[in-house]
């Protein structure tokens, strides 16, 4: 009898690992499949999780319950938010992590999941069965059978490698292509494109002159990617594995990157090499990230530049090998020598791993519903850089919707879908499922119209409700955050009730470059007035009540962007509203006559699975989804 699950995740990378991991914790039967059991986690490209954009969508997966914030902090060695000069709602968290650490405990924590499977092989095939469920067959033959599979194949579908004219088999450096998956895929209708991403050379610490870069430390006070430490630790880890000093209490904060430049010299020598690209000469088809470009194309397209900034990032906590971020290359390894020993700190430096890049298949995510499962196929789920994205953190958001979606479904319950109001891995499934992309896909803040609702900081706000609803977030974290909801709301009461005196008040405003004020006021006014310190502010308006540093910036980004959301509470009201209409999966939209062919045609084809993700299709008219809203009450 061959092995059956409810689910079977293939890929351990971020988006496996979160797919895994959810489908676990809502009690079906999982197994994960993995080409290698000791790459589970592993960070292909740069040492870091977060950043601007990024960073929020770590904050939703952990709000949702899943692992990437946890693993963070653990593994993290430098911890900084980005974009503080501007508004709380695109602060970005970021953190540069130890890489071998963070694979090895995501390894941990997977294998050691009580009932979880770990198969290591590689899927070659599946096939329908009488009964609906579906027979795996690996490359070795074993055979598997599961109620629904879900696809985080990262780019290793017929993935190819390249540096200048050499070409390899695989979608990273040592590892093996999936071909015979690809090849099924294709054989069960599933559109397929080739896309390209990349990745730069690595260096030996010992070779580069340090003092030549500038220094970039982290924040003095860190910020955890996770808000889950007080009432609970990554699974199966002791309660005090976090790191802990006065300021950094679950953190490790204490290495540093460091910044330097390419110029005019490093670009000519670049150039030289550009008969060689793969890239230029047309050997490979599949278009890359847009906004996450190669040297050889930052020098293309931005030819009136006469240098990059480049970070020297560690992969490691003992430095091991150092990344250059924003070097990613493709051209023939003597040109990258050759211009990496003209960059400032790097004239002796010894390549350790030279630059390449890697083309691969992906599936055209239009296919997909919001739950990433397939429309042609149901109950095969994709997620990750498979669906068309980049990123660790948007493929480790995608696992986790695919992941709860697939044991929903496999217990009988509805579909878990997130709004464009609601969360940033909300406005990326709906932007991947009803958008044509020809690139692979970016979380931007500039993406998410709510954007000033959608913060790192109120994510839990956001999401924690719905998680402990479906069993993704424990009683204890819930209670945790219970509580802490009942102190913010005490705090508010008194800070809306008391006044501050002209004295106190200054001493806030004076520090924010605020106006002073000549009269007693609330302190609710004065904690809105934009650029203030919120943890002086409530050192000086609530010296008797203790908030964690977390609850105080939250209180004070709620206050400045008050106003703006009464403005727009209606509108994601609205959207909510049709949000909650259900359409059926089966519904022929040719029977509503009233509405146009065009856009009877568009929603037979995409087949949303509510009014609002209706009126989202490309085409669809607006006045079509009121006829819509009209047919639907009148059935």
């Amino acid at each position: 009898m061959n092995a059956q699950y409810d689910v079977v995740v293939v890929g351990g990378g971020h988006a496996g690992i979160e797919a895994t991991h959810a489908a676990w914790k809502l009690g079906v039967k999982t197994a994960m499949l993995t080409m290698d059991i000791n790459a589970i986690g592993r960070m292909s490209c740069n040492p870091a999780v977060g950043g601007v954009a990024k960073g929020q969508i770590v904050r939703d997966i952990d709000a949702l319950g899943g692992l990437m914030g946890l693993l963070t902090d653990k593994a993290g060695i430098q911890f900084r938010m980005l974009n503080m000069s501007k508004g709380p709602a695109v602060w970005g968290p970021r953190a540069q992590c130890d890489m071998k650490y963070y694979s090895e405990i995501a390894r941990e924590v997977i294998t050691n999941l009580p009932g979880l499977s770990v198969i290591q092989g590689e899927l070659a095939a599946f096939e329908r069965m009488a009964d609906g469920r579906l027979e795996l067959t690996l490359l070795n033959g074993d055979r598997y059978v599961t109620r629904a599979l879900v696809v985080t194949s990262g780019t290793f579908l017929a993935s190819k490698m390249f540096t200048g004219l050499e070409t390899s088999i695989g979608g990273r450096v040592g590892e093996p292509s999936a071909d015979k998956l690809s090849e099924c895929l294709a054989f069960n209708g599933i559109a397929l494109r080739r896309l390209k991403t990349g990745t730069p050379s690595r260096l030996d610490p010992d070779s580069i002159d340090f003092n030549e870069c500038d220094v970039q430390r982290g924040d003095d006070v860190a910020w955890p990617m996770s808000d889950r430490h007080v009432a609970e630790t990554v699974p199966g880890r002791d309660a005090d594995y976090f790191w802990g000093d006065a300021l950094n209490k679950f953190v490790r904060n204490d290495c540093v990157c460091w910044i330097t430049r390419t110029n005019i010299k490093t670009h000519d020598i670049l150039r030289s090499g550009f008969k060689d690209s793969p890239m230029f000469s047309g050997r490979i088809h599949g278009k890359g990230p847009r906004y996450c470009p190669s040297i050889e194309d930052k020098i293309n397209r931005f030819g009136d530049r006469d240098g990059h900034q480049l970070f020297l990032e560690p992969e490691q906590a003992d430095i091991g090998r150092v990344y250059i971020n924003g070097f990613s290359s493709s051209l023939p390894a003597d040109i990258q020598l050759a211009a990496i020993h003209t960059i400032p700190g790097l004239t002796r430096a010894r390549v350790l791993q030279i630059g390449y890049a890697v083309e691969y298949d992906s599936v055209d995510a239009t296919q997909l519903y919001p739950t990433f499962e397939c429309k042609k196929v149901p109950g095969l789920y994709f997620a990750g850089q498979v669906c068309g994205t980049s990123g660790y953190e948007e493929a480790a958001g995608q696992g986790l919707l695919a992941g709860i979606n697939a044991a929903l479904k496999i217990k009988g319950e509805g579909p878990f879908i997130l709004g464009r109001s609601d969360s940033y891995l909300g406005v990326m499934a709906d932007d991947l499922t009803n958008i044509l992309l020809d690139e692979p896909y970016r979380m931007f803040t500039s993406r998410a119209e709510y954007r000033l609702f959608l913060r790192s900081d109120n994510a839990e706000t956001r999401l924690k409700e719905r998680a402990h609803e479906i069993g993704m977030i424990s009683d204890s974290d819930y209670a945790d955050w219970k509580h802490r909801l009942d102190l913010m709301d005490a705090a508010r009461k008194r800070l809306a009730e008391e006044s501050a005196t002209p004295d106190q008040a200054n001493i806030i405003l004076a520090s924010g470059g605020q106006a002073l004020a000549s009269e007693r006021c609330r302190w609710i006014n004065v904690l809105r007035r934009p650029g203030i310190d919120p943890e002086l502010f409530f050192r000086t308006a609530l010296p008797d009540m203790t908030l964690a540093r977390r609850d105080q910036w939250f209180m004070y980004a709620e206050e400045i962007y008050a106003g703006f959301f009464d403005r727009q509470a209606r509108e994601i009201d609205d959207q909510k509203k049709m949000e909650a209409v259900r359409l059926p999966e089966n519904l022929d939209y040719m029977q509503v006559t009233a509405i146009s062919i065009e856009s009877r045609q568009r929603l037979n084809a995409h087949k949303p699975l509510t009014l609002g993700q209706a009126s989202r299709v490309p085409g669809v008219r607006p006045a079509d989804i009121t006829v819509l809203a009209h047919w639907l009450e009148n059935r």
